[in-house]
Formats: C-alpha cells, structure tokens, sequence
C-alpha cells in the first residue's frame, strides 16, 4: 500500500518538474526574442492608443494596459479598464476588464485565448470591438 502512494507520489513531483521546466523554457524563448513588449508590440502600440491609456505592469510573463473612461459631459474619470496580455505555452491568452461607474454601475470581463501565430491586427480588432461596446464613455482618443 504504502509502495502506491510513493508512485503516486513520484508522478505529481515528475508532471509538476516538467510543467516547470516547459515554463521555464517559454520564458526563456520570449526573453531571447526581446520580451513580450518586443513581440506583440502592434498590439500594445494599437492599444495605448485609446485615451488615458498607459502600460501598468510589464514583466516577464504579462503585460497589463490600462486606463479611465472619461465622462463626456462633466469630463471627469467615470471608471477603469485594463486588458492583460500573456503568453502561454501555445496560445496568447487576453483578458479585457472595464468597470463604469455611471448609471449605478456596470462590469464587464471578457477573455480569449488567441492561437500565438495569429495576426496581432486581427487580436487588436476582437479586443477593440468590445471595448467599443463603452465607447459612449468617451474611453476613444
């Protein structure tokens, strides 16, 4: 009995080894290639296009983008958006998060997991179509 659970045990440690060492070998390869910033940098450049936008975080795994939606008739911040993009082992993973403090309040969250290979201008066109959803809240230049 006590033989089963030192396999099972052996097997956790090796998955959990090797998950480490792949992530470790991705970081690796997006470093050598200059970074995320390098990398997807048409669609970092497409998204601090919107107003108020800036980069909030930038390290090895993730870049967060973020900024305020601005009422357009009294012209002060109403809310907060962000989107976070991360590579994983095959795919990019994107998640847009918007908060609007008008009208009592609304949230919305969205997420995708883009195929690495694909067009950064096609991932910059789902990500802008839904943030045009609060367009009237002036989050545009």
């Amino acid at each position: 009995m006590v033989w089963v659970l030192v396999f099972i045990a052996v097997i956790v440690a090796w998955v959990f080894i090797r998950f480490l060492m792949d992530f470790n070998r991705q970081r690796d390869v997006i470093a050598a290639k200059g970074g995320i910033k390098t990398i997807y940098k048409l669609l970092i450049d497409g998204l601090l296009e919107y107003r108020s936008a800036r980069i909030i975080q930038d390290n090895k795994d993730l870049v967060t983008i973020g900024g305020t939606f601005t009422d357009p008739i009294f012209n002060r911040e109403c809310g907060l958006w962000s989107v976070i993009i991360q590579p994983t082992f095959k795919l990019l993973n994107v998640k847009y998060q918007a908060h609007i403090d008008l009208g009592g309040g609304e949230t919305t969250k969205q997420m995708w997991d883009f195929p690495i290979d694909m067009p950064q201008e096609e991932i910059l066109s789902v990500i802008k179509k839904k943030a045009d959803e609060f367009e009237v809240y002036g989050v545009f230049k």
